[in-house]
């Protein structure tokens, strides 16, 4: 049986806090029980998830009290990711539920998003409120685009899957990496886009897997896809700050999975703007950057 473990690496040191992300990963890891293990009907997934939902807005208030007795200075880029969770993913989340009758695969997206969504929010965002992190990123200054664009992605990827995560260099076409995913997100601002891609080993991203779910993966599945790509959004969510004068200058247009051919067409087409290659324990990763016109 798949099982979702509690890692002591996620505990911040605040007990409101660590006890709340205990309870959610247990609320994720019934659901996962009930409806995929033993394929129960849908009414214990439709309320594990309400359950999920009223927790999680519950806990995000706490979370937001505590910051501000504490004078966080990340409060207000923090919350947003909160208020993202909650009036963007869950109910877009809910909505597939309701509107494919509760398929197993929409049910897999929920389970691996939250599971993903809360791996990549704890160790990156959570920890820099006890100091354990950085809270957010300096505008870009022009002529030092790249050093801003390797701290945003550095330092939360080490939090996020260990110090063996180190930056490279440039990332060019030619470069391999053995049987890669690629994922990309593009984001919307008043001015211009930003597009990412992320291209990652399927060795590196089963190994990332074993390190959100506490356990080995052998295979890649619909729960370690869907997490995975979480993990990437709250990556990239880090970058956008990076490129907008105000906190919510940029917001998330469209995410998808591509295929080899397409990856590979886009660098033919316009080389990006920055291409980043990380090495990792269990392979290499890139990181693509591009800006884009809004028409």
């Amino acid at each position: 049986m798949r099982q979702i473990e509690w890692q002591d690496r996620f505990n911040i040191g605040v007990d409101i806090v660590d006890q709340a992300h205990q309870r959610l990963f247990a609320i994720v890891q019934k659901i996962m029980d009930l409806y995929i293990e033993k394929h129960e009907d849908k009414f214990a997934c439709v309320e594990g998830i309400k359950y999920f939902r009223a927790y999680a807005t519950k806990h995000f208030a706490e979370e937001e009290a505590y910051m501000r007795q504490i004078g966080y200075a990340g409060y207000q880029n923090h919350k947003r990711h909160h208020d993202r969770m909650k009036r963007e993913t869950l109910p877009a989340l809910e909505r597939e539920l309701y509107a494919t009758d509760f398929s197993i695969q929409a049910v897999q997206r929920f389970i691996g998003v939250c599971t993903g969504w809360l791996t990549g929010h704890i160790m990156i965002e959570d920890r820099a409120i006890v100091g354990k992190g950085t809270y957010e990123l300096a505008p870009v200054r022009l002529g030092d685009e790249l050093s801003v664009i390797r701290a945003a992605f550095l330092r939360p990827l080490q939090e996020v899957f260990g110090e063996g995560v180190q930056f490279i260099g440039e990332f060019a076409p030619g470069d391999s990496i053995p049987d890669a995913q690629y994922y990309q997100a593009i984001y919307r601002g008043q001015e211009r886009k930003l597009r990412f891609e992320l291209a990652i080993g399927e060795e590196q991203l089963l190994y990332a897997a074993s390190l959100v779910f506490g356990q080995q993966f052998d295979v890649r599945d619909e729960i370690v896809r869907f997490a995975m790509q979480e993990i990437a959004q709250n990556l990239l969510q880090r970058m956008e700050i990076s490129f907008g004068e105000e906190v919510d200058a940029y917001q998330l247009e469209t995410d998808r999975f591509l295929e080899q051919e397409e990856y590979e067409r886009l660098f033919r087409e316009k080389k990006p703007w920055h291409s980043l290659l990380f090495s990792a324990p269990h392979g290499c990763f890139a990181i693509c950057v591009d800006r884009l016109p809004v028409v």
